[in-house]
Order: structure tokens, then C-alpha cells, then sequence
């Protein structure tokens, strides 16, 4: 597998060709993409085609580095844009991936929905992927941690999970780890994927502010990759209509983020993108309990 510092180092290459084409301050830029090593606000001023061209470069040396490439999509508009960087990029190179959603079988319908028909208008190889050990409870029942698969078991003895029961809730720890990350660890050492591309950013969540584009992941050995780092949410939602590309129906319901039917509110009654991003915070429609969580969760494999 190739090292993600190798890849870091031709990307580098790259912002700086950008950049100076830009008329911007190479080495500046490059440190705060690369190493986060000066406020973040120089990264939120960086012009959204700059921002663009990076995303590009990133995927396209994915692309050209990975043997089995594979884009994680929930049909939230981060990783939508990703996926369609990815799409663009590969067309372009004439390079193959593949796309899974991950199942934790309480997902908005129209967020089902969305994915399945965009997949198809789009002609994506798009795979459905769940906890099937875990497939029969129902929100809110309490899982006795006996009762469990022995494999189940042993991911929570992981996590350091100690309690002899919990909620069937995204909301809590223990479930949260066996409904999204188990079935995408699982995924990705099944189909023997090298680099997955995740739709996270730096602005969104305390527990992703330190992460880089390409960051070596272990159980399974592989690669994440991380285009969109250094979007805003603004930046995402200028590329989404800019691009007009297909948008999950909830955000026109007022949601700015989107999770589980279950515990994810609409932050408003307009439109995602009329809303004020700058000034209010962009998850605060989720369980902030999972919030909170997120370091942990990440630590274990969730994106």
C-alpha cells in the first residue's frame, strides 16, 4: 500500500502549482491544507475554485494510486459533492470505483429513496451495506449484550464498552459503532478496498479538525481520503447549486444536516443553504450526545 505521506507530498506539489497560478501565497496555503499549521480562517478565505482544484488534485492522485478505490455515500450533501468529484475525476482519467451506503435501518425514506435514484440516473456500482446481526431490533429497544453475535461482542470489548446493555439509538456509543462502523470496517476488508474517500470537513465537528487529506487507517489496512477537508459548508452548498447537482429532498425541508429519522430536527423552515451557516452552528439538529462522542467513535473507524 503506498504511503500516505508519498501522497501528501505529490499533492503539495500540485497546491503549489495552483496557487502560484493564482496569483496566492504558495507556501501558505500549502502548509494550512497540508499541515494545518496557520489559522483556520486563511483557509476559509481561500477562493472555492482554489478549493476546488485541490479536491481534484487529491482524487486524482487516488485515483491514480489505488487499486480498488471505493467512495462512502450517505446522501448528505458532503458526501455527495465528494462523489461527484470522484465521478468527474475518474471519467476523465478513465478509472473504475465503487460506492456503498451504509445501513443502519433508520434512515430517512426520501434519503433511501434519493440514493437508489440517483445511483441509477448516474450509473454508479452502488452497494448496500448493514449490520444484518443487528437487523431486527427496532429504535429504542434495550440489546443485551449477551444476546450478541460473538463478533459483536468483541467490537464493543474494543470500544471499552463495559455495561451489560444499551439503547438501540445512533445516539448511543455502543450502537453507534456496530450500525455504521462495524458494517463499513467489514466492507471495505470484504471487497479489499485501498483508498476510501469520506466526505468530512474541518469546519464541522471538533473530532475532524486535525484530519489530513490521506490518513492511514488500520483493521482493515487502508487509506482514507478526504477531498473536501477545506469546504465550508457555504463552499459546499456554492459547488452543490453551482454544479446543480442532485440535492437530498429533507434539505428543502430545513435540515442542515442529516442522520436518522429518529433524532436528526430541521435547523429552520427554509431551505439548508438560505439559512445563516456563518452564524449558527450546522449540526445542532442532531443528538448532541453523538456529538460529543464523535472522537471516540472516530478513534474505532466511523468516518
Amino acid at each position: 500500500m503506498s504511503n500516505s505521506l508519498c501522497l501528501s507530498g505529490s499533492v503539495a506539489g500540485r497546491v503549489l502549482e495552483l496557487a502560484d497560478s493564482l496569483g496566492l501565497s504558495p507556501e501558505d496555503y500549502v502548509n494550512a491544507l497540508l499541515e494545518r499549521a496557520v489559522p483556520r480562517r486563511r483557509v476559509d478565505l481561500m477562493p472555492l475554485g482554489f478549493k476546488v482544484k485541490v479536491a481534484e488534485a487529491v482524487v486524482e492522485a487516488a485515483l491514480e494510486t489505488f487499486r480498488r478505490p471505493l467512495v462512502v455515500w450517505s446522501g448528505g450533501k458532503d458526501s455527495t459533492v465528494v462523489l461527484h468529484l470522484v465521478r468527474s475525476v475518474a471519467g476523465r482519467l478513465g478509472k473504475g470505483f465503487d460506492v456503498v451506503f451504509i445501513d443502519h435501518y433508520m434512515h430517512f425514506e426520501e434519503t433511501v429513496e434519493f440514493v437508489r435514484r440517483v445511483a441509477e440516473e448516474w450509473g454508479l456500482r452502488l452497494y448496500f451495506k448493514g449490520n444484518e446481526r443487528l437487523r431486527g431490533y427496532r429504535y429504542g429497544d434495550v440489546v443485551k449484550v449477551d444476546s450478541l453475535d460473538p463478533r459483536d461482542r468483541e467490537e464493543l470489548l474494543r470500544i471499552g464498552w463495559g455495561k451489560s446493555e444499551f439503547t438501540y439509538s445512533l445516539n448511543n456509543v455502543a450502537a453507534n459503532h456496530l450500525l455504521k462502523t462495524v458494517p463499513l470496517l467489514e466492507f471495505i476488508g470484504e471487497g479489499g478496498y485501498d483508498g476510501v474517500f469520506i466526505g468530512i470537513r474541518w469546519d464541522e465537528n471538533p473530532a475532524r479538525a486535525g484530519e489530513v487529506f490521506f490518513s492511514r487507517r488500520e483493521r482493515p489496512l487502508h487509506i482514507r481520503v478526504h477531498p473536501i477537508l477545506q469546504f465550508t459548508e457555504r463552499d459546499v452548498w456554492d459547488y452543490t447549486l453551482g454544479n446543480k447537482l442532485p440535492i437530498n429532498p429533507l434539505y428543502y425541508r430545513g435540515f442542515r444536516s442529516i442522520d436518522d429519522k429518529f433524532e436528526t430536527k430541521p435547523t429552520g423552515d427554509k431551505p439548508a443553504w438560505e439559512q445563516d451557516l456563518e452564524n449558527t452552528p450546522e449540526r445542532v439538529g442532531r443528538a448532541q450526545d453523538k456529538e460529543g462522542i464523535m472522537e471516540l467513535l472516530r478513534r474505532y473507524g466511523y468516518m
